[in-house]
C-alpha cells in the first residue's frame, strides 16, 4: 500500500510540475509595446514607467497620451513587474489613492486584447502592451523600448 501511495505521489507531482512550464513561459515572455501610429518618438522602460503611473500625460509633441490597460492576468501582472516594479495588488492601490485624493482617475481597462488593439488604433496618442503571441495589424505601431 505504501508504494502504491509512492508512486502515487511521484505521478502526482510530475503532473504538476508538466502543468506549470507553459506559466512560466507566459510569464517570462517579452511584452509588446503598441502605440497609435501618430506617436513618434522613441520610449524608455522609465518613460513607460512614468506613463502608467500618471507621471508623464504629453508626449513631445505636446499631445496628450492615453495609456490603457489590458487586465489578462499574466500579461499584466509580467507588465507590471518588468516596467513598474510593482505588483497587482500595488498598482491598483496606487490608483485607488489617485482617485481618493482627486489627483487622478482610473485608467482605462479592457479584459480582452481585441479591444486594448482597437483603442490604441482608433484613439491619438494612445499606447498599451500586448503580450508577444498577439498579432497586430498595421493599424497600430510597435515600439521598441530603449
Amino acid at each position: 500500500m505504501k508504494m502504491i501511495l509512492h508512486h502515487f505521489y511521484c505521478i502526482l507531482l510530475t503532473c504538476i510540475c508538466f502543468q506549470m512550464i507553459p506559466i512560466a513561459k507566459a510569464w517570462s515572455g517579452d511584452i509588446r509595446i503598441i502605440v497609435h501610429p501618430d506617436v513618434t518618438e522613441s520610449i524608455s522602460a522609465n518613460d513607460i514607467r512614468n506613463i502608467f503611473l500618471g507621471k508623464k500625460t504629453q508626449w513631445n509633441d505636446h499631445q496628450r497620451i492615453r495609456f490603457v490597460l489590458f487586465t489578462e492576468q499574466q500579461t499584466y501582472r509580467s507588465f507590471l513587474s518588468k516596467y513598474i516594479g510593482k505588483t497587482l495588488y500595488q498598482y491598483r492601490n496606487y490608483w485607488r489613492k489617485k482617485v481618493f485624493t482627486g489627483t487622478g482617475m482610473m485608467p482605462v481597462m479592457f479584459k480582452n486584447c481585441k479591444q486594448s488593439i482597437d483603442y490604441v488604433k482608433r484613439t491619438k496618442g494612445a499606447i498599451s502592451f500586448i503580450p508577444p503571441s498577439e498579432n497586430i495589424s498595421e493599424a497600430v505601431k510597435e515600439i521598441v523600448v530603449q
